[in-house]
Formats: C-alpha cells, sequence, structure tokens
C-alpha cells in the first residue's frame, strides 16, 4: 500500500463521504460490474488523496484506476473476475483500516470566533504571501499550531502559543534595528529600548502600542489560576496576525 504523507485536515463530513464510496463501489462490484461503473467509483475514491489520514486510500484508488484502464479501454468492458476480487479485498481491508482511524481522531465543535476553513488552513490563510515569507518557520509553525489549538477549543494554549510568536518578532524587529544582539532582555526591556530609539513619539510605530498590550496580555495569562475564554484567545490571534502584518516593512529595512 502507499504510505500517508501530509496533506488537509479530514472533516467529520470526508470520513461519511469515503465510507459512501466504499460501498457503492462493492455495489458495483456486486452487481455492475461494467469497467464505466468502476472506473466512476475509483474516481471518485481518489480525490481523497489530497486529505491527510485518508490519503492512502485514495492514491490507492488511483493506482488501480490507471493500472485497470489500460487493459478495460471500453466502458462497456465487464471486468474479471480475479480483478474484482482483488478490488473487494482492497475494499474490506480500506473500511477496517478506516474504522481503526475513525476511533484515533477527536470530534471537535470549534468555539472560536473565526473562518473555521480559515482555521484549518493555517496561518497561511490569514497573512499575504509577501507576510508570510517574512516569518522565521518557526514563528509559522507557532501560529499554525495557535489556530490548531483554537480550532480544539484548547484557548490558553492558543493565546500563549501566539504571544510566544509575537515576542519572537519583537525580538527580531529590535535587532535588525539596532544590529545589537539580544541576551536575556524580557519583552519589556526590549520594548523600552526600541521605544527609545523613536523619541519622537509622533514618529513611533503604532505597532510597538500593540506589542504593548499583548505583553501586558502575556503576563495576564502567565498566571497558573489564569485561564483564557474564546473571546480572549481569538483576540489575541488576531492581534498576533496584525502584529505579522505591521512588522513586515520593519523587518525588511
Amino acid at each position: 500500500m502507499v504510505e500517508v504523507e501530509w496533506g488537509k485536515i479530514p472533516t467529520p463530513y470526508d470520513v461519511f463521504i469515503l465510507g459512501q464510496l466504499f460501498v457503492r463501489l462493492l455495489e458495483g462490484l456486486d452487481h455492475n460490474y461494467q469497467w464505466a461503473d468502476i472506473r466512476h467509483w475509483l474516481d471518485m475514491l481518489s480525490k481523497m488523496k489530497d486529505t491527510n489520514n485518508l490519503k492512502t486510500f485514495g492514491l490507492q484508488a488511483d493506482i488501480y484506476r490507471k493500472d485497470l484502464g489500460k487493459r478495460y479501454w471500453d466502458d462497456k468492458h465487464y471486468i474479471e473476475t480475479s480483478d474484482r476480487e482483488v478490488l473487494k479485498g482492497w475494499v474490506r481491508w480500506s473500511e477496517g483500516r478506516l474504522k481503526e482511524l475513525s476511533k484515533q481522531w477527536v470530534l471537535s465543535f470549534p468555539q472560536a470566533h473565526l473562518d473555521i476553513d480559515k482555521l484549518i488552513g493555517g496561518v497561511g490563510l490569514f497573512l499575504k504571501n509577501e507576510e508570510l515569507n517574512v516569518l522565521e518557520p518557526i514563528e509559522q509553525q507557532g501560529l499554525d499550531e495557535s489556530a490548531s489549538c483554537l480550532l480544539h477549543n484548547n484557548f490558553t494554549s492558543a493565546e500563549f502559543i501566539a504571544l510566544r510568536t509575537a515576542e519572537s518578532l519583537l525580538r527580531r524587529w529590535y535587532q535588525k534595528k539596532t544590529g545589537n544582539k539580544l541576551e536575556r532582555q524580557m519583552w519589556g526591556e526590549i520594548l523600552d529600548e526600541l521605544n527609545e530609539l523613536y523619541p519622537k513619539k509622533a514618529e513611533r510605530p503604532k505597532e510597538l502600542s500593540l506589542l504593548d498590550y499583548l505583553r501586558g496580555r502575556r503576563n495576564e495569562i502567565a498566571h497558573p489560576e489564569a485561564i483564557s475564554n474564546p473571546e480572549e484567545a481569538t483576540a489575541t490571534f488576531l492581534n498576533v496576525i496584525a502584529v505579522c502584518k505591521a512588522v513586515k516593512s520593519e523587518l525588511l529595512r
């Protein structure tokens, strides 16, 4: 079988459709096994190859569709018994494998006040390419993890991870602006030094005020008894996204 690779996150609807496709393919193999019918269901199954944890089924269906298509070039041909048995065996195996995989998944009803499809797609759907490209890989990963936490209603974790990314951007901004390497300076110390680099308040980037607000939020949720709610986590995530957009020009100078 083809090994699983990363793809889009499966939804409950994807799992339902996959199960229904297996049923339809088995019905075709038992009753109307013209190649046109079998090819249709294999083609539908092959579309799962872009879905994480389900793509092994889609890739294998695509292989069967291409291999059998070399021999059954006429849609009206009935496929041979040996080929029918091979496909039936694969479908039965796949149904069992899907059942086992489903036991490992958790169904979640996200409470974050954000577009669910964008959260599933990760930070890349919240930023333009030029903004995304400014981020370091670990910063992109952090925001993807924050989005995943929002999907699963882990709001405190979502906030903390997003804020860690904001601090990383602040530190890179400081180093870019000053040319100095940071050691153990804290968020507030770095902000104070950056503010001093803009003595005229009118020339001070507004992003510094946003970063100062986020520092305060980070201090609040660092308290062991602090628990974030959906509104707080959503606001912090969007504010960090705003920082990513805003500091792009500063980091590219």
